[in-house]
């Protein structure tokens, strides 16, 4: 106690100084600095470096990864693993590989810019000495400040580069699909092409426009009509259905005009009303009570006819005007239109099926040799339309991959450099915090001793 009644001011204030020094150098030796950097990056169009020719397929647009797909590499554990082994960041921060990765995504955020453009910011903590011993990776000041620069710049180079090798991988993928199957129908149509040229040689068919071919066209040609008019009346049914279920919830007249007027049931109850109530106060005028007889029937009466007029409406339609409602006129007309050319479709898919059973009949009767003749003849063309479209798509992956190996999936906007500023630690404020504590603290045990017995 003696201690405490000789404590001064003096005393308060050089406590005060060490312990908010203290405190100071606590949070300078304890406590991280943050250097953050920034990167960014803008979709591109991936301009079409072999689309000068006049070849080029129509399907060979321009077209880059779309924006949530490039920040959904951005986050995932591959592309860290992968700008982890770039920087060898294992080793500068001592720490293994499955800390590592979950260490970058808290380091790292993501933000779209607009709609085509993507920001990486990169944080990392620095300390003023590394080697005190705490949780987690500690490096210095010096070794941070370039080291989220370089962070920030692997994930955007990084991102390219795996984009990149996924659009490769994915266009040879498909080219080398296409060249497999141009191939196998190739070598199909080959075998075909010599099945018709041993038929000729055979049976000596040289001529192309012969009776059994002309068959041939006509029945393919009746088999895709028949397959249209299918397809038109299914069309045609569905449009008739939905035109007569519209027709059904039409009315047939419209109301153009109306006139009002007061409800004359109203005039006649409200006559009655103040027959009654005349009625009413003559009686009790006359010194009947309330309760007499006489009273208590006008009351009722009066009540119930009050009740009918609330119940009734106040005008009523005088006059009503109708013409004819246009959008029936239009629904019934679009129904007419309709059953008229389903009848037309059916009539003419009828028709059709009646040719091509007439075709099939005369091939049926044709030599043996003849249907077999029509019939490779048609596989030939079949394989013939095949392969002109494999062999269209071939050009197109090989465009694509191409282009993948030419061009880049995005641009940079800004690489990102070593920041100038730090934030924190907060030593000069911690040091001042506790100096201000500790001022109260011991103003209190000065001003009044009397706590502690003084």
């Amino acid at each position: 106690m003696r201690l405490l009644e000789s404590f001064t001011w003096l005393h308060v204030l050089v406590v005060s100084i060490i312990g908010g020094v203290l405190v100071g150098v606590v949070v300078q030796y304890g406590r991280p600095g943050t250097f953050t950097a920034d990167s960014s990056l803008l979709l591109t169009d991936r301009p079409d470096v072999l689309a000068g020719g006049a070849a080029a397929p129509a399907g060979a647009t321009a077209g880059g990864p779309s924006l949530h797909r490039l920040t959904a590499i951005l986050v995932s554990r591959a592309l860290r693993e992968r700008v982890a082994d770039r920087l060898g960041l294992a080793q500068k921060l001592g720490l293994d590989k499955a800390e590592l990765v979950k260490v970058l995504l808290d380091m790292m955020t993501v933000k779209a810019i607009g709609e085509d453009g993507i920001s990486v910011t990169v944080t990392v903590r620095g300390y003023v000495n590394p080697r005190v011993p705490a949780l987690g990776y500690r490096i210095s000041f010096e070794d941070a400040r370039p080291l989220s620069a370089d962070i920030a710049n692997a994930f955007v180079s990084e991102l390219g580069a795996y984009v990149r090798e996924a659009q490769l991988e994915s266009a040879s993928d498909t080219r080398r699909f296409l060249e497999e199957r141009y191939e196998e129908l190739s070598g199909e149509l080959e075998d075909i092409e010599d099945r018709l040229e041993g038929l000729r040689a055979q049976y000596e068919l040289l001529d192309p426009e012969s009776n059994a071919a002309r068959v041939g066209d006509r029945i393919r040609v009746l088999e895709q009509a028949r397959g249209d008019d299918a397809a038109e009346a299914d069309a045609t049914a569905s449009a008739l259905a939905e035109a007569e279920a519209q027709l059904a919830t039409t009315d047939v007249r419209r109301i153009t005009s109306s006139t009002e007027s007061r409800n004359p049931v109203i005039s006649s109850l409200e006559q009655e009303l103040t027959r009654l109530r005349v009625d009413l106060a003559t009686e009790l005028a006359s010194g009947k009570t309330a309760e007499h007889r006489d009273v208590v029937q006008l009351q009722s009466a009066i009540e119930s006819i009050e009740a009918q007029v609330a119940e009734l409406d106040s005008t009523v339609l005088a006059n009503v005007g109708e013409q004819p409602n246009p959008l029936y006129d239009d629904a019934i007309k679009r129904v007419v239109e309709l059953r008229v050319q389903l009848v037309g479709v059916r009539a003419r898919r009828a028709e059709n099926s009646a040719l091509l059973a007439a075709a099939r009949g005369e091939m049926s009767r044709m030599p043996a040799v003849a249907r077999d003749y029509v019939a490779i003849q048609r596989d030939q063309q079949l394989r013939a339309e095949q392969v002109v479209s494999v062999e269209r798509a071939l050009w197109q992956a090989r465009f694509e991959q191409a282009r993948s190996q030419a061009t880049e999936p995005f641009h940079v906007l800004d690489s990102a450099t070593p920041p100038i500023d730090r934030h924190g630690p907060a030593s000069l404020v911690a040091g001042l915090i506790g100096f201000g504590l500790l001022v109260l603290l011991q103003g209190l045990l000065v001003i009044d001793r009397r706590w502690f017995g003084g």
